[in-house]
């Protein structure tokens, strides 16, 4: 359970890293979407930013398949259909012709809403911790709200598309912190009443 979890850890750290970077980029390069002269440029910038983060982490999630093994099927099917979307992903915003930030957008509307949904599931399997259960079901509405929002932005401008971007990454940054952080030994365990002495 321990090497699963670190697993899992790993992985999200490196996705926690690969977001930040992309925001970290996208915030410096906002400022020329304003230009007509440079928007063509910062939006092809973006795009293939974008294209990269895409496929990096579809090629980590495909790593991670080969270290959880046959004993862990469920976790080897998520992580390859999860990675199989990232790469595709990834390899049709690198070739497509007639990619824009819009369409940066949609792609990323699929991985907040599976992230959304695997929230609420894990939630499901926290009954004895009501307090992790009742944060994670609320950012999984709040990242499947985003997927949504996203997939709204093929209809805004490319800098508003780009403010967008940023804020649904720093959002699931901010989701995924807590789990970086998670320990078995901080979780509170529950205590029977026939514990204690009568």
């Amino acid at each position: 359970m321990r090497y699963e979890l670190r697993l899992h850890r790993v992985t999200y750290g490196i996705l926690a890293v690969v977001l930040m970077a992309f925001v970290a980029f996208l915030f410096y390069i906002r400022p020329s979407l304003a230009d007509e002269r440079l928007e063509v440029i910062a939006s092809l910038a973006i795009v293939i930013v974008a294209a990269s983060a895409f496929v990096s982490m579809g090629m980590i999630e495909g790593i991670m398949v080969l270290y959880f093994g046959k004993q862990h099927k469920r976790e080897v099917l998520r992580y390859l259909l999860l990675g199989l979307l990232s790469l595709v992903c990834g390899l049709y915003l690198a070739i497509s012709d007639a990619t824009s930030l819009q369409t940066v957008s949609l792609m990323a509307a699929p991985h907040a809403l599976l992230f959304g949904v695997a929230e609420l599931r894990l939630a499901q399997h926290l009954a004895h911790h009501p307090g992790y259960r009742r944060a994670l079901f609320v950012c999984g509405l709040v990242e499947i709200a985003l997927g949504f929002v996203l997939i709204g932005g093929a209809e805004l401008t490319s800098e508003g598309t780009a403010t967008l971007l940023g804020y649904v990454a720093i959002l699931s940054i901010l989701q995924l912190l807590p789990f970086l952080f998670y320990s078995r030994a901080a979780v509170p365990r529950q205590t029977s009443v026939d514990q204690f002495p009568r």
